[in-house]
């Protein structure tokens, strides 16, 4: 119950910290209404000179995964790739790596949710949709999977503008090379992270949008979330050293450098035994040294 109430109290700083910033609530509910409702009809366009799988129709359904999707990897990027220096200082303050990985990603997740709830509705406001339900979950999935991606990109790289062209890139190949938009059938495309998400969101004939595309999706999201929780968790260090422990005066170890008295432990009668020194605040001296007289005190 406590490890709940402390989840829950992190994933409501998590995202109190994100809507904080203005400017993330308005990308938030502006992008996947200009890309539905402006680039689908283009794209649509594009779809059917190219030979796209399901035609514009088709495209013009997954706008709203695609548009999730970008959302969730750059809202989830930006919120590991500047906690670092917070996350670690959690991590020392005693909280297990593996619940702060796992509020993080809860946190992402709302966010994701609240996109696919956007774009979803742009959808529905351009027109009729066959199949709302099935079409919110292909959302929700395109929206998980790059929520996961957005994540191990901003726990391993942390410079703003490489992490966010990586991002990029990888929307891009999956975007215009996936079934929907591009009429190419190589086995490699089928490597993209949506590529069966797609095809399973449009219910495509001939097969398409089977148990089998269900499947693979579906281990497209757990594979993405496992991934992310893994590589937040092994990332978020403490900076701590383990030590190796000295009793009594021990030479200083190659691993641990000495400071202070500990330098002159290692030479026999660098220091005189205190029943030699005429005061507790006299500084050490070396034995065979005539003792400096205090005043007020006789010899």
């Amino acid at each position: 119950m406590a490890a709940m109430t402390t989840t829950a109290l992190l994933v409501r700083r998590f995202l109190a910290d994100y809507t904080r910033n203005g400017p993330n609530l308005v990308l938030l509910a502006v992008i996947p209404v200009v890309f539905v409702v402006v680039a689908a009809p283009p794209m649509a366009d594009a779809a059917r000179l190219l030979g796209g799988t399901g035609g514009g129709p088709a495209v013009e359904t997954v706008t709203a995964g695609w548009a999730a999707a970008f959302l969730s990897a750059v809202a989830m990027y930006f919120q590991i790739s500047t906690a670092r220096t917070t996350d670690r200082r959690l991590a020392l303050a005693g909280l297990a790596r593996l619940r702060l990985a796992t509020a993080r990603l809860t946190a992402g997740a709302v966010l994701a949710l609240m996109a696919t709830l956007v774009a979803v509705l742009a959808l529905t406001a351009r027109g009729p949709v066959d199949d709302p339900w099935r079409v919110a979950t292909g959302t929700v999935m395109f929206a998980v999977v790059y929520l996961g991606l957005g994540a191990v990109v901003g726990a391993l790289v942390p410079n703003a503008v490489n992490g966010t062209v990586i991002l990029m890139f990888i929307w891009i190949l999956d975007a215009f090379f996936g079934p929907t938009l591009s009429g190419s059938e190589s086995a490699v495309l089928r490597l993209l992270p949506t590529h069966f998400i797609s095809l399973w969101t449009v219910a495509l004939p001939s097969g398409h949008g089977g148990p089998e595309e269900l499947a693979v999706s579906l281990g497209w999201v757990i594979t993405a979330l496992a991934l992310a929780l893994w590589v937040i968790a092994s990332t978020t260090t403490t900076g701590r050293t383990r030590r190796a422990s000295r009793t009594g005066g021990g030479r200083p170890t190659a691993h641990e450098p000495a400071h202070g008295l500990a330098r002159l432990a290692a030479y026999p009668g660098a220091v005189a035994p205190a029943r030699d020194r005429p005061g507790s605040l006299h500084p050490p001296v070396r034995r065979g040294h005539p003792t400096r007289a205090h005043p007020g005190r006789t010899p």
